[in-house]
């Protein structure tokens, strides 16, 4: 399937502009939203995980744009949703491995970072996206979990189209049109954009940055987005796990 290239300078919109009403939502939207009534847990689903799911929709109206026909296989051969192989596989696990390894060696600093001045998250943000909060036991975002099932199907859902959104949209039609512009520096310049995409999560940054780069040089290499959903998408599922852990107590 033909692709047509797409330089840095109209690519990074895509970034600037879904970053920028993220930032809004998490940094305005969420003390709004309690002022008026509204949990902090449904605020943050609101305002972080909506513009997330958007970006599949951008994904798919992306595509459209570019003319393809639409029917599922034409689809993923355009973001390159291909079927794993061994290779597939290992470098997934590979992958997988940096991801963690780098979020816990600099785990550290984001928590430092995150008690300077700028760098600082507001005061309002619940614990769970807070490093300098300690979270409550048995809590999210001041929900108690023992029993309350309801919280884990949300949560998946939410990790669910969010790895989606980002992965059809940044990695499936940008990436692949910033190779047919950069060949094989593309993937660089995509790692370091998409960290930067995270900036509000400002303080983590620098955790993201190696994870980042990482991510798009093995969907760059293998040429199949499904290693960076599967590995993006275990990553923000571990925190599932502890909760699923406190539902069950």
């Amino acid at each position: 399937m033909k692709v047509k290239p797409i330089s840095i300078l109209k690519s990074i919109w895509f970034f600037v502009i879904s970053s920028a009403i993220i930032y809004s939502g998490l940094y305005y939207g969420i003390p709004f939203l309690q002022s008026n009534g509204i949990p902090v847990f449904f605020a943050y689903l609101i305002v972080f995980h909506i513009p997330l799911f958007l970006l599949i929709i951008t994904a798919l109206i992306f595509y459209r744009i570019e003319g393809h026909p639409m029917n599922l296989q034409a689809f993923k051969e355009r973001i390159w949703l291909s079927k794993m192989d061994k290779k597939d596989w290992l470098w997934t696990a590979g992958l997988f491995t940096l991801g963690i390894s780098a979020y816990l060696l600099l785990a550290p600093a984001g928590k430092s970072l995150a008690q300077i001045g700028f760098l600082a998250p507001p005061d309002f943000f619940p614990a769970e996206i807070n490093p300098t909060k300690i979270p409550r036991d048995g809590y999210i975002m001041d929900y108690k979990l023992s029993g309350q099932y309801w919280i884990a199907i949300i949560y998946f859902i939410a990790v669910v189209t969010n790895v989606l959104g980002e992965e059809f949209l940044f990695r499936g039609m940008i990436l692949r049109r910033q190779i047919v512009k950069y060949g094989n520096r593309a993937w660089l310049y995509h790692g370091v954009i998409w960290t930067l995409w995270h900036f509000f999560w400002k303080w983590n940054l620098i955790s993201i940055l190696p994870f980042g780069l990482a991510l798009s040089y093995t969907v760059y290499k293998k040429q199949n987005v499904l290693t960076g959903i599967i590995v993006h998408g275990l990553m923000n599922m571990l925190p599932l796990v502890l909760i699923i852990i406190e539902i069950l107590k």
